[in-house]
């Protein structure tokens, strides 16, 4: 991956589980939601020694990016937005309204 012939920092998420697999990407707290078998690339244009720094646990991975801008995509590139694939809450969701 290049911008204007630059290389990009890239990093790739695959979920090799067969849950959902929160990945978060900081400092911007955004939350991306892998299926099974999904693959995510993040990338920034920034420039830092070590672009992404990687925290996990169970069913969650945190990467931080070091260099912003910072972004998550699919394998062909396409940026995907915050709150993809994120699960319905448990339960009946209902407002309480006036």
């Amino acid at each position: 991956m290049t911008a204007e012939g630059t290389p990009v920092p890239v990093l790739r998420v695959h979920n090799t589980g067969t849950e959902p697999l929160e990945l978060t990407l900081e400092p911007y707290g955004s939350d991306h939601w892998l299926r099974p078998g999904e693959t995510f690339v993040i990338w920034t244009l920034g420039q830092a020694d070590e672009p992404f720094r990687v925290d996990h646990g169970p069913a969650t991975v945190t990467v931080h990016a070091e260099s912003l801008p910072a972004y998550v995509g699919d394998a062909e590139g396409n940026e995907i937005e915050c709150g993809h694939g994120r699960p319905a809450p448990p339960g009946p969701f209902r407002l309480k309204l006036p």
